[in-house]
């Protein structure tokens, strides 16, 4: 039985899982690989990484449900820049990111690392811009599924957290163009859709 397989072993099988697209068995072979080690950060980050691509599927739960994973990272390892990154990616698909955001907020204000937690902030503020700025998808958005994944999970949040990445310090300004360019190129996308679905 898969209970009785070693930690690694079962990592092992969650991401063959996670490759072949089946989601829900990876979930089960990260949370059995938990069992053994619950505050493993690496299984963990595994893990939200399934829900994440479960609730793209269908299925706005699994963005919430990716969220606890990352937390018990964030509970022994307060400053882990993954779990933060992550967290803030799956908070921005289930519409609570405005909720993190005043989170970090009152870490910043009462907490030690006051600079880390605004560090996040400004990422989580430069989404939820992008978040007014995108228009709302269509009924009937249907392109490929690896061009949506790609415009949608990679080129926005992306986009995103390059342009708040841009404000760590003078070395890092040359990223704002990158962040600029690439939401610019997810807006192109999104208007090259909506003149085809409007021809429809």
């Amino acid at each position: 039985m898969s209970e009785e397989h070693p930690l690694e072993r079962l990592v092992e099988l969650g991401d063959a899982k996670l490759a072949q697209g089946e989601f829900d068995r990876a979930i089960h072979y990260y949370n059995l690989a938990l069992k053994q080690k619950l505050d493993a950060p690496a299984i963990n980050l595994k893990l939200a990484e399934a829900y994440r691509l479960k609730a793209e599927k269908g299925g706005k739960v699994y963005y919430t449900l990716g969220m606890e994973p990352l937390r018990r990272i964030l509970r022994s390892d307060p400053r882990n820049e993954a779990a933060h990154d992550k967290l803030m990616v799956l908070s921005f698909k289930a519409g609570t990111l405005d909720e993190l955001t005043r989170e970090y907020g009152e870490k910043a204000k009462t907490g030690p690392g006051g600079e880390f937690y605004t560090a996040f902030i400004k990422r989580a503020e430069a989404l939820l811009l992008m978040e007014s700025d995108v228009p709302p998808q269509l009924p009937g958005y249907t392109p490929n599924g690896l061009i949506k994944y790609f415009f949608d999970l990679f080129i926005l949040p992306g986009g995103a957290i390059t342009i708040a990445a841009s404000n760590f310090g003078p070395r890092a300004r040359p990223f704002f163009i990158l962040g600029l360019t690439m939401f610019l190129f997810y807006c192109a996308y999104r208007g090259i859709l909506y003149m085809m679905m409007k021809k429809r």
